[in-house]
């Protein structure tokens, strides 16, 4: 693979993520009510999520899944499934803004890390997108799994550094604007753009 090939990818993968989409507004939802240092654990499951979206794509199981139209409908449904839940949960369950003086994590660590993991694994959408790139940058005469191993860390690489300054971001808007009840109308708002992502899958826009 090229250094032109691999900056073609870079450039096309930053674009993808930097776009809004669920895991930016999760993460920026998570930064808003726990703060920017917090929500580490919710950067690195959705990295891994990622991680493992971009080997599966690899090792070829996602081609497989895909051309059995029963495994891929059963995978669409089940990310659609996670969408409509998380979005439902935000609509109806109350979270409090953590304080920066609070000792104790409003939400456990591992807690964060699963609901960032699950929602970057259960995307079709991620996975439709290694499968469009993967075979217009690999070199099939060089060994595939290195040329793989550094696109899926190149792309991980730029999610982290995405969502990274998604909630810098939401670090300065929690020390100048946000209150409890801003917090409140835009979760709830959240939970309805992730339904309304929910149904775009649904009818496959």
């Amino acid at each position: 693979m090229s250094w032109a090939l691999w900056t073609t990818f870079a450039m096309v993968s930053a674009v993808n993520i930097v776009t809004p989409g669920p895991a930016n507004l999760n993460t920026l939802r998570r930064a808003l009510q726990l703060g920017a240092r917090r929500v580490v654990p919710t950067i690195l499951g959705n990295a891994l999520g990622l991680a493992l979206g971009g080997t599966l794509c690899a090792a070829g199981i996602t081609a497989f899944a895909m051309a059995s139209p029963l495994w891929w409908q059963a995978f669409r449904w089940i990310g659609i499934a996670y969408l409509v839940w998380l979005g439902v949960k935000l609509l109806v369950k109350r979270e409090k803004i953590l304080s920066a003086e609070a000792d104790g994590p409003a939400v456990r660590a591992h807690a964060l890390f699963a609901e960032a993991f699950l929602l970057a694994a259960s995307n079709p959408k991620a996975l439709l997108f290694y499968i469009a790139l993967f075979p217009q940058v690999l070199d099939p005469a060089q060994p595939l799994a290195p040329q793989a191993a550094l696109l899926i860390a190149s792309y991980c690489a730029l999610s982290i550094l995405s969502l990274g300054t998604y909630s810098a971001l939401a670090q300065l808007l929690r020390r100048s604007v946000m209150t409890q009840a801003r917090y409140d109308r835009f979760r709830q708002v959240s939970g309805v753009v992730l339904i309304g992502f929910a149904l775009k899958l649904m009818l496959g826009a």
